[in-house]
């Protein structure tokens, strides 16, 4: 329902949360301008009403004035127009004690734009200059809305000194959608300095090194050539017999390792009784376990026998 006078007198004295100070005369010119719209809406000249509305807003910014107003668009069965103003009520009242009253005029509303094979959307953007484009086609500064088909669709918001954001978006003809979009400052390059390289000094023959000349041999110097010890050669080193004794060693731990644990299977199995399938687990790792000993074994067995044979090979 349109807000009563009394009501309205008490409502342009308080101070909103959502509104900063304005003067007195503003308060006065505001609640003039919102009882002449009272008179307006109930000659029914709607547009009219929504005019004084906005006027009283701007004088005196409150968030009831948007219900008159999506009261008034209803009248006008101007659905989209009455949806917003709804939704921009909601947003600055979040708890307005009619808020369910207006959240079932929005579900009718929602339910009107379906029947034409639309839905709205609502786009809130931060910075609040942000360029709001859907599809390509602009919308203007935040909030913006648009009205869309069902399907794919692209929105794109965009400021100076923020980077850019483009996100995909499906809508649904169930119900209306909004989207909150914050821009994130864009990080401005900084400038590599560019330093000149030194032009290299041209050498003047007067300040270039005089070059000695070699002196030159005697016999006497080419006779001690003959008396230079030459390096021995380095003993060689018995890479291969290192590997094969350490494989050795290796596997002669794992088979005794292998050999511990085959034992301590056989042991458990045969100290107490057990069920099927643990007696038949321990089995199976006792001969598992058996098998891997004996195969580390001869591995430390024929890695023993290469290292032995490797260490006098590699030593010649």
């Amino acid at each position: 329902m349109i807000v009563t006078p009394l009501v309205l007198a008490v409502m342009l004295s308080a101070t909103p949360a959502v509104a900063p100070e304005v003067s007195p005369a503003n308060v006065a010119k505001a609640r003039d301008a919102f009882q002449y719209a009272q008179k307006l809406y109930k000659q029914a000249r709607y547009a009219e009403a929504i005019a004084k509305f906005e006027e009283a807003y701007t004088l005196r910014p409150h968030p009831v004035i948007y219900f008159n107003i999506g009261r008034c668009y209803e009248q006008l069965n101007e659905t989209a127009k009455a949806l917003r103003a709804y939704k921009d009520y909601l947003r600055l009242d979040p708890d307005a004690k009619d808020r369910e009253t207006v959240t079932d005029a929005m579900a009718n509303l929602e339910r009107r734009l379906k029947e034409k094979g639309l839905q709205q959307l609502l786009v809130y953007a931060e910075p609040a200059n942000s360029r709001i484009e859907v599809d390509g086609k602009e919308l203007g500064n935040s909030p913006a809305s648009v009205e869309l088909s069902a399907g794919n669709h692209r929105l794109q918001v965009k400021a100076e000194g923020f980077e850019q954001v483009d996100r995909s978006f499906v809508v649904s003809l169930a119900r209306s959608m909004e989207m909150t979009i914050t821009l994130r400052p864009s990080t401005p390059a900084v400038p590599v300095p560019v330093v000149a390289a030194a032009e290299p000094k041209p050498v003047v023959a007067a300040d270039a090194p005089k070059k000695e000349a070699a002196p030159a041999l005697t016999p006497a110097t080419t006779a001690t050539t003959d008396l230079v010890k030459e390096p021995e050669p380095a003993p060689r080193k018995r890479v291969f017999t290192w590997v094969a004794g350490g494989t050795a060693i290796a596997a002669a731990g794992a088979g005794i390792g292998m050999g511990l644990a085959a034992s301590a299977a056989s042991d458990e199995l045969r100290r107490s009784e057990h069920d099927q399938l643990t007696a038949q687990r321990l089995h199976d790792t006792a001969g598992n376990m058996s098998l891997g000993a004996n195969v580390g074994y001869g591995v430390a067995a024929v890695a023993g026998v290469t290292a032995v044979v490797l260490f006098f090979v590699e030593g010649r």
